[in-house]
């Protein structure tokens, strides 16, 4: 198994409320994903419900609930809590979406990928 750092986005160039997409490969496969500031603290989750295998942003890069608060996917309704990524409300509650591992350095905003 080897670790891999994956550039993502430069910290001030993702303030709160603020999410990016990105594409990682997972164990040869091409896996979306999102990165996303919740009131300053960063946190990256693989970008599909836990209801059905959809995207959460419908492609529009827009995870948050309009207040801010939560993750939700377009579709159903699900919402999310950010920080865990556990599903709180909707279809597929009690479960999580699969957080992935950060780390910042020098200021950049890295996916710490063991493959």
């Amino acid at each position: 198994m080897s670790s891999h750092r994956i550039s993502l986005a430069r910290v001030e160039d993702l303030p709160p409320g603020a999410t990016k997409k990105f594409i990682f490969d997972a164990n040869g496969r091409k896996t979306e994903a999102f990165l996303a500031n919740f009131r300053g603290e960063l946190v990256a989750f693989v970008n599909r419900c836990v209801h059905l295998p959809i995207t959460l942003d419908l492609d529009d890069n827009d995870f948050f609930t309009g207040d801010g608060n939560l993750f939700v996917c377009k579709t159903h309704g699900s919402v999310y809590d950010p920080k865990a990524g556990k599903c709180v409300g909707g279809p597929g509650q009690g479960k999580s979406l699969e957080r992935l591992p950060l780390v910042v350095d020098a200021g950049v905003i890295y996916l710490d990928w063991d493959e």
